[in-house]
C-alpha cells in the first residue's frame, strides 16, 4: 500500500492544479506553435504508467527550442505500447510566447486506445502560471495494445 502512495498524491496535485486552472478556460487562446515528441513505450500497471519525451517546439514565429520530460499517466492503464512520435498544438492564455516558455509541470485529461495503430487524445495546462495548452495533434507509429483513461501530469525542461 505505500508505494502506492507517491503516486496518489501526485494524482491529487495534478487534480488541484486542474481545478485552478479553470479560471483559464475562459480566457482567450493564441496559437504560439507546435510540440512535437518522441514519446518511449511502456507497459501499464492498471493504476497508471510513466514514458520519458523529447521534444522539439517550434514557435509560430519559426524559432526552436528542446526539451526532454516525463508524462505520467494515473487511472485505468492496461497493456503496452510501443515509442510513438505524438504532436501537440501549444497554445498561451498570457503572454508566454517564447521557446522556454513551455519549461515546468502541466496536468489534464488523457485517454488512449491502441489495438495497433492508436487513437487518443491529451489536453494538458501548466507551464508559467498556467498559462500554456497543450492540445494533441496525434501520434504516428505502431502504438501497441493499450487501454487508458484517466489524467496525466507532464514534466518538460529545456535540453
Amino acid at each position: 500500500m505505500n508505494r502506492f502512495l507517491p503516486a496518489v498524491a501526485a494524482a491529487l496535485a495534478t487534480l488541484l492544479a486542474l481545478a485552478g486552472a479553470g479560471h483559464a478556460q475562459n480566457k482567450p487562446k493564441a496559437y504560439i506553435g507546435a510540440l512535437s515528441c518522441n514519446v518511449s513505450g511502456s507497459t501499464g500497471f492498471i493504476f497508471g504508467s510513466t514514458k520519458e519525451l523529447s521534444c522539439v517546439f517550434l514557435t509560430s514565429t519559426g524559432r526552436t527550442a528542446y526539451y526532454s520530460g516525463a508524462i505520467h499517466k494515473f487511472g485505468i492503464d492496461i497493456g503496452y505500447t510501443k515509442a510513438v512520435h505524438m504532436v501537440w498544438h501549444v497554445y498561451t492564455l498570457g503572454s508566454d510566447r517564447g521557446p522556454g516558455a513551455l519549461v515546468g509541470q502541466f496536468g489534464g485529461t488523457q485517454g488512449q486506445v491502441a489495438v495497433g495503430s492508436g487513437v487518443g487524445g491529451n489536453l494538458l495546462y501548466g507551464g508559467h502560471d498556467n498559462e500554456i495548452v497543450l492540445q494533441s495533434a496525434g501520434a504516428e507509429g505502431n502504438a501497441g495494445y493499450n487501454f487508458a483513461d484517466g489524467i496525466a501530469e507532464m514534466s518538460l525542461r529545456l535540453r
